[in-house]
């Protein structure tokens, strides 16, 4: 039985990337990469040209270790999307972050993915089958959340809880719609 990859650690993605001097924080790589997943037309998309923040054309390669922490993710999300345990998590900064770094995170993660969702195909959300139009429509109001500071912090916590929940099964849900399975790539 073949186990599936696993998610390479936020920390230390967010490294990897700072030192390639790369502007795209690991939330949003992660997110950029599920999105191009998801997307109908993902497979042709240059998904590490675009956490890398590269122009068509400028291709200068990324160092040996963050190419494959890309890959990495990638495999792990695509394995995570596609096998039958629906155990898909987005990449996010753990309860070891402040609460609004947790939140910043989860922010730069539905923006990743919305962007990976466009470059896929996706250009509008009413357009889209079944439900995921609905997700795709609710990850872009999560993607403009801010922290409440009305709330105390217990209440803010839970309620990043579920909603990094029901990213988790709302993004499972469209790969689900978008992806035939002849067609994922």
């Amino acid at each position: 039985m073949e186990t599936t990859p696993d998610l390479p650690a936020y920390d230390h993605a967010t490294r990897l990337l700072h030192e390639a001097g790369v502007t795209t924080r690991a939330a949003e790589a992660h997110g950029i990469i599920t999105g191009v997943l998801c997307a109908p037309q993902g497979a042709g998309v240059a998904w590490q040209d675009l956490v890398l923040g590269r122009e068509a054309g400028k291709n200068r390669e990324a160092p040996e270790a963050l190419a494959q922490l890309l890959a990495a993710m990638h495999r792990s999300a695509y394995a995570h999307l596609s096998g039958v345990e629906c155990d898909f998590v987005p990449l996010l900064p753990g309860d070891d972050h402040s609460l609004a770094e947790q939140i910043e995170g989860l922010t730069d993660w539905c923006r990743g993915y919305l962007f990976g969702l466009y470059a896929g195909g996706v250009k509008e959300s009413q357009m889209l089958p079944g439900d995921a139009g609905e997700v795709v429509r609710d990850i872009t109001r999560i993607s403009e959340a801010e922290l409440d500071s009305s709330l105390a912090d217990e209440e803010e916590a839970r309620a990043l809880i579920e909603i990094v929940e029901y990213l988790r099964v709302g993004v499972q849900l469209v790969f689900e719609e978008l992806q035939p399975p002849a067609a994922r790539h």
